[in-house]
C-alpha cells in the first residue's frame, strides 16, 4: 500500500476569472450592457485593482462568478468528511458501496504528542498504528471474500483510508474553505493545513487579486468556548447509546416543525396565485378539506415546489454511522449540525449490518475486531497522541448523533431518493422512519412523499430498478 502520496489540484476554472469578477463588480455602477462591460474590460491591472478595492469593502459576492473544479487524489476519508460539510459546493465521490477499497491505501500521520517522547516510544506507537490499520483492511477484504456486500464490509475501514473525489466551488466559498483549513478549525490538522496551502498557492497563481489574501472571518473557536461553558454547568460529552454488546441501532426524533404544515403550504399556494387576503386564504384551506387536498396534490406534482419551502422540520438522528453521515451530508439544501471530529472518540458504539448479524461465525469475527480496535485506540490515546491525530483511527462504522433541519421541498427530494430500494440500507431505514414521523404530524401532506416510483408513478432507475414497484407502492400507501 502506498502510504504517503496525496494530491490536490485545481483542474478547471472559469476562463479569465478576474476579468469576469471585475465586470461583475462594475456592472451596478457603470454605464453599458453586460456584454459591453465585459468586452471593454481588457486591462488586467485595472481589473485586479477593482477586485482588491471591492473585496476590501467587503463586497465578496462579486467573486462568486468565478468557479473552480478541484481534484482530491488519495487524501484521507477525514479530509473528504471535512470538505463535504461545505454547503455551497458540488461533490462527486468514489463510492465505497461499489468500489473495492482493499488496496486503496491509507494516510500515515506524523503523530504529535501531549508530552515529549523518545524516538523508540514514537516508533512503537507508529508500528502499532500500521499493524492495526493493515489488520482492518485485511478484515474488510476477508468479509468481502465471504460474500458480505462491500457496503457492509466498509464499516471496518478506518478514516485514514484514501479517498478520491471532485469538488466544484465558487471563489467565495473557496475562500471559506481556505480560511477553515489554514486559520480555523481545520488548521489543527496537518493534513488539512498542507492541502489548504497547496490550494491557496494554486488559486493565487490563477487569480492573484482574488486570492491575494485569505478573506478574514469571525472567530472559529466555538468548540473550545462551548466546552468551557458546558464544563462550568456540569455538562460533559456523552457517548452514543450503543447496546451492551457495543452495537447501536439508528433512530430519529422529530424535534421541531412548522405547525399545521399542510395549511401553510396550501395557503402559500393560494396567496401566490390569487393574491387574496391572508385571512381569506387560511379560512379557505381550513374549512374546505377537498380544496386543501387538491391544492396539495398540485403543489407536490409541480416541478417548482416553492410552497413546500415555507415549512421546515428539525430531526435528531441517533447512532448514525460515519459512513451513513456521508450519505446525509451530500444533500446540500439542509442545515446540519455534526459534532466535532475530536469528540467522536468518546463514542464506543459501532453499527452492525444484518448481513453479518445473520452469520454467527462472521458476527463473532466482526465483534472481535471491533473490540480489538477499541483496545488499540485506547492504547494509542493513552500514550499521549493528540486528539486531532486520533481521527485517523475512527472506523466508518463509528456512531454519531447529528441534527438536521430541512424544508419541505428538500425533504421531498431527500425522501424520494433515500426511501428507494436502491438507497443504502442504513440511510433508507432512517429516511423511512423520518417519513413515518412526518405522516404522524401531517398525513394530508406527507402521504404524498415517498420514493420516486411512488411520487412519479414510474421507476426512473431503468435497468437498475429493483423490479418490485407494486410491492413498494403498497408499502408506502400504508406507511404510518
Amino acid at each position: 500500500m502506498d502510504e504517503t502520496s496525496s494530491k490536490v489540484k485545481i483542474i478547471a476554472f472559469s476562463p479569465e476569472p478576474e476579468r469576469l469578477c471585475a465586470s461583475a463588480a462594475g456592472i451596478s455602477t457603470t454605464k453599458g450592457t453586460a456584454l459591453e462591460l465585459y468586452a471593454n474590460n481588457q486591462d488586467p491591472a485595472k481589473a485586479q485593482k477593482l477586485i482588491k478595492n471591492v473585496l476590501r469593502l467587503g463586497h465578496t459576492t462579486t467573486i462568486e462568478h468565478a468557479c473552480f473544479t478541484i481534484a482530491f487524489e488519495n487524501v484521507s476519508a477525514f479530509v473528504e468528511q471535512f470538505m463535504i460539510e461545505f454547503r455551497l459546493a458540488s461533490f462527486t465521490v468514489k463510492s465505497r458501496r461499489y468500489v473495492d477499497f482493499s488496496q486503496m491505501g491509507y494516510y500515515r500521520p506524523e503523530f504529535r504528542f501531549t508530552e515529549a517522547k523518545t524516538e523508540a516510544a514514537k516508533q512503537k506507537i507508529e508500528n502499532l498504528y500500521h499493524r492495526h490499520i493493515q489488520k482492518l483492511f485485511s478484515e474488510y477484504e476477508y468479509l468481502a471474500a465471504q460474500g458480505i456486500p462491500r457496503e457492509d464490509a466498509r464499516f471496518l475501514l478506518p478514516y485514514c483510508y484514501r479517498s478520491n473525489f471532485y469538488c466544484t466551488v465558487n471563489a467565495r466559498e473557496l475562500h471559506h474553505i481556505l480560511y477553515a483549513a489554514l486559520e480555523g478549525r481545520g488548521s489543527r490538522y496537518p493534513e488539512l493545513k498542507k492541502i489548504g496551502l497547496s490550494l491557496w498557492e494554486q488559486a493565487r497563481s490563477i487569480a492573484p487579486a482574488i486570492f491575494e489574501t485569505i478573506l478574514p472571518e469571525s472567530r472559529d473557536d466555538q468548540e473550545e468556548r462551548l466546552r468551557a461553558v458546558l464544563g462550568k454547568a456540569g455538562l460533559a460529552p456523552e457517548a452514543a447509546r450503543a447496546g451492551a454488546d457495543g452495537f447501536g441501532q439508528s433512530s430519529c426524533e422529530l424535534l421541531a416543525f412548522t405547525e399545521h404544515p399542510e395549511r401553510i403550504v396550501a395557503t402559500a399556494a393560494l396567496i401566490k396565485h390569487t393574491l387574496c387576503p391572508t385571512a381569506e386564504a387560511v379560512q379557505a384551506v381550513v374549512n374546505n378539506q377537498e380544496l386543501l387536498e387538491q391544492v396539495l396534490a398540485v403543489v407536490c406534482e409541480n416541478n417548482r415546489k416553492r410552497e413546500l419551502e415555507q415549512v421546515s422540520f428539525t430531526f435528531r438522528i441517533n447512532n448514525l454511522s460515519l459512513a451513513g453521515l456521508t450519505h446525509l451530508v451530500r444533500h446540500r439544501m439542509q442545515s446540519i449540525c455534526v459534532p466535532s471530529f475530536t469528540e467522536f472518540a468518546i463514542n464506543k458504539g459501532c453499527i452492525l449490518p444484518a448481513s453479518i448479524k445473520e452469520q454467527p461465525a462472521l458476527l463473532e469475527r466482526y465483534r472481535a475486531i471491533w473490540q480489538e480496535h477499541l483496545r488499540v485506540f485506547a492504547a494509542i490515546a493513552a500514550d499521549g497522541v493528540v486528539k486531532e491525530d486520533l481521527v485517523y483511527l475512527y472506523l466508518s462504522g463509528n456512531l454519531v448523533d447529528v441534527l438536521t433541519t430541512m424544508n419541505g421541498r428538500e425533504l421531498f427530494h431527500f425522501l424520494r431518493l433515500r426511501t428507494c430500494n436502491r438507497a443504502q440500507w442504513e440511510i433508507r431505514a432512517i429516511a423511512c422512519e423520518m417519513l413515518r414521523k412526518l405522516r404522524g404530524v401531517s398525513p394530508a401532506l406527507f402521504r404524498r412523499f415517498g420514493p420516486s416510483c411512488y411520487v412519479l408513478g414510474k421507476c426512473p432507475e431503468g435497468k437498475l430498478s429493483c423490479g418490485q414497484m407494486e410491492t413498494v407502492l403498497e408499502r408506502f400507501r400504508s406507511l404510518k
